[in-house]
């Protein structure tokens, strides 16, 4: 089934039978490059639902589709957020692309002191337009995976900003470290014994791993060290391993 981002109504959701514009891009993609006609059955996201539609109108001018009915959320009732360490060259892009996949709620880069890559200035402003791309990677990976909700990608920040970020949210039910030192509890473990798994925060860190000062940071707000495994995992392979056990935790997969 093909599907397709539409904007979010102001209130609430779209209703049976509203008709939709698709956008300039997205009516390209169905008219051009998939040769869709009116009359195919397609599916519609914009961010919070997710729709069955029909397409009413191929053109130059745009495509339309009229909605059919909202189909049951496959979103998780855990808004799992994945604070990711920096990590070099193209990384992150397979890690926002995986995470998507898996459900991931939204993304936070955040440079560490093992990160490789160090934001100077100029390297912040890189940051930030890559941000866009990982936007757009979002985008496609939760319309192939069937998502209704995009993933939020926050702009690149600091360790110590990120810190903030969390005292003045106060907004995590949990947040648990993988950290390689820990080895007493395993992810799942922490899932299960968690009174509450409305909001989660997973911190992975860079490729080469959390220190022991910051994972005291982490510690001071809260924050339980778990364990992966006896393997140590590529940063790029940890985020959704951890997610897909997360998870699996909940009966999500």
């Amino acid at each position: 089934m093909h599907r397709f981002f539409v904007d979010k109504p102001a209130l609430g959701c779209w209703g049976q039978d509203q008709i939709l514009s698709l956008s300039r891009e997205e009516s390209a993609h169905a008219g051009r490059v998939l040769r869709l006609k009116p009359g195919d059955r397609v599916e519609l996201l914009d961010g919070e639902n997710l729709y069955s539609a029909e397409l009413v109108q191929v053109a130059d001018a745009g495509v339309k589709a009229r909605v059919i009915s909202i189909l049951p959320s496959p979103e998780s009732k855990a808004h799992i957020t994945l604070w990711q360490g920096l990590p070099k060259a193209d990384k992150l892009e397979t890690i926002m692309q995986k995470a998507t996949e898996l459900g991931v709620w939204s993304l936070w880069p955040v440079e560490m002191e093992r990160s490789v890559g160090k934001m100077d200035r100029n390297e912040r402003a890189k940051q930030t337009h890559k941000r866009e791309r990982l936007c757009r990677i979002a985008l496609e990976a939760a319309k192939q995976s069937g998502r209704a909700h995009v993933p939020q990608v926050e702009n690149p920040c600091s360790f110590d900003d990120a810190l903030a970020r969390i005292v003045e949210g106060k907004a995590f039910d949990l947040i648990v470290v993988a950290w390689e030192e820990a080895q007493e509890t395993k992810l799942s473990q922490a899932i299960r014994e968690s009174a509450s798994i409305g909001r989660i925060l997973l911190v992975i860190g860079p490729e080469g791993g959390i220190t022991k000062a910051e994972y005291e940071k982490l510690n001071a707000l809260g924050a339980r060290s778990v364990t992966l495994g006896r393997r140590i995992l590529r940063t790029e392979t940890a985020g959704p391993c951890a997610l897909a056990v997360i998870l699996a935790t909940l009966d999500e997969m």
